[in-house]
């Protein structure tokens, strides 16, 4: 019965985090979430059985958070859409079970030797699974919190990883309250110190939305997303179609005089880029003549070496070419094939070549002021975001196709992302998404009510968007030194690890001898 108990316990937890994330947005779940997974494995009679209850909560928490990647299908084969789901969650899953076999060899006789390390180790791991195997930061616990906005702050110095520890600290202090309790004095003194952290984030989040800080300017933005279904936006026989639908939404948008107009990723068809539809080409270059238009849009590029590149460009009123950037971090399977030598090419599109350089764009024509740009996928990884703050860039933009998962919470879930990413540089962000949704975010992660849903197919935003000042706002401890709280975190983890087997291993002498 204890056994069937727990593994109930367990799949709460995934059910509790599932809930927490979005589109639920139940965000209050993630501070309680992990509390039926530690209790269960607390209780766990023995090492494997911990390891066992940890995978089943981490099965059906990102079971239940990235079941959209089955809905793949109509793009690729059904039966590799599944196996990738499938194969995803299954490895996703080890870093809850490898978290719940760390926690069942803490000692629990005081909170200092339970809470603070399952918070330090379960931070280290989010940390690796952001980069291992190309990285999959995905449903990272700190991202439970994205619209909790004094929650977040602490993120511009510790990164969304501070966040997690948190979130988890309080978790863990909850859980050893719940076991101690026949030891009321304990259980209280237990969870004093992380309970006073906690608030402490909390009063750091306040002060920090207490001061606006000051901006280096302005500029007036316009957003045209478009909201091009998938299945046309890379069949030629549709490309007037959408050629027009932009023009005529940013002649839209243009009406009130803006300093840059937004399109989308892979919103213009390559062979206008390129010059071979010459006739489209032209018109673009009379739109943007016309209109006195700076354009920021995503297509894809051939170069040089003949590789194609994910890429976004910055035109000029008379059409000149100011500046591009080209993604660097792809997609596994979605951009591009690993071992592609080896296994079948699954996607139904030639694939993409990485990007080779942090490159930043000028701001239309506003002097000494640069954007950066990530592209998609890249604005989940904080690391490669906020090497384009440290570089310069006065404003960051997301240029993104969401349209792959329209309907489900795929969408919702990569919105959840970019507010963070404000929060760590203290920077504006722009988010012009294809099928996604649109908004402007404030350096504090507040998010513009005036924000464009998957469903507002005709929609626009112009808002007029304060730049960052580099001066006055200098770049925070994350812009600086990026992830060096989670690195610490597993350090420390690693060093109990290594102390509490040395212990081990000399009462195993002891005895022998």
């Amino acid at each position: 019965m204890k056994h069937h108990r727990n593994n109930i316990l367990a799949a709460l937890s995934g059910i509790l985090l599932v809930l927490s994330h979005p589109s639920f947005n139940l965000f209050p779940l993630a501070w309680i979430g992990l509390v039926p997974l530690l209790i269960a494995v607390t209780s766990a009679p023995n090492a494997k059985l911990a390891f066992k209850l940890g995978y089943i909560s981490g099965l059906t928490f990102f079971g239940g958070l990235i079941y959209w990647i089955v809905l793949l299908y109509p793009f690729a084969n059904i039966f590799v859409t599944v196996l990738g789901y499938v194969a995803l969650v299954a490895y996703a899953a080890l870093y809850f079970a490898v978290f719940a076999l760390f926690v069942h060899q803490l000692p629990r006789k005081s909170g200092m030797s339970f809470i603070f390390p399952a918070a330090l180790f379960w931070t280290g791991l989010e940390w690796i699974r952001s980069w291992l195997l190309t990285g999959f930061p995905w449903g990272s616990m700190g991202y439970s919190q994205w619209n909790n906005v004094a929650a977040i702050q602490i993120a511009s110095i510790t990164g969304v990883y501070g966040v997690s520890f948190v979130v988890v600290l309080f978790n863990a202090a909850i859980a050893y309250f719940v076991i101690s309790w026949s030891n009321r004095l304990r259980a209280i003194k237990g969870v004093a110190f992380p309970f006073a952290i906690a608030a402490l984030s909390f009063a750091y989040g306040a002060f920090c939305l207490s001061d606006s800080g000051s901006a280096n300017g302005s500029v007036k933005l316009g957003l045209v997303p478009g909201h091009i279904p998938q299945a046309e936006k890379w069949k030629s026989e549709h490309a007037p179609r959408i050629f027009n639908r932009y023009l005529g939404l940013t002649e839209k948008a243009n009406a009130e005089n803006l300093d840059l107009v937004v399109w989308p990723e892979t919103s213009i068809h390559p062979q206008i880029s390129s010059g071979r539809a010459k006739a489209y080409k032209i018109r673009l270059s009379e739109a943007l003549r016309n209109g006195e238009i700076y354009l920021l849009a995503g297509t894809a590029v051939r170069e040089a070496d003949n590789k194609v590149y994910n890429s976004v460009l910055l035109l000029s009123p008379e059409g000149e070419n100011l500046g591009s950037y080209s993604k660097m971090h792809l997609v596994p399977f979605g951009e591009y094939v690993p071992f592609s030598s080896a296994l079948p090419n699954f996607i139904q599109f030639e694939t993409f070549a990485p990007g080779k350089s942090i490159n930043l764009l000028p701001l239309a024509d506003i002097e000494d002021a640069e954007m950066g740009i990530a592209i998609c996928f890249e604005s989940v990884f904080p690391d490669l975001f906020r090497k384009f703050v440290a570089k310069g860039a006065n404003i960051m933009g997301i240029l993104t196709n969401d349209s792959w998962f329209v309907g489900t919470t795929a969408p919702a879930q990569h919105l959840s992302a970019a507010p963070f990413r404000a929060v760590e540089n203290r920077i504006p962000v722009f988010r012009c998404a294809n099928g996604g949704f649109s908004c402007i975010i404030d350096p504090f992660g507040r998010i513009a009510s005036l924000t464009i849903t998957p469903s507002q197919l005709d929609g626009v935003l112009v808002e007029d968007v304060p730049l960052k000042n580099h001066q006055s706002a200098g770049i925070t401890l994350y812009t600086r030194y990026g992830d060096w709280f989670p690195i610490l975190c597993l350090l420390v983890s690693l060093a109990l690890i290594g102390h509490r087997n040395r212990n081990w291993v000399q009462s195993k002498l002891r005895r022998a001898a």
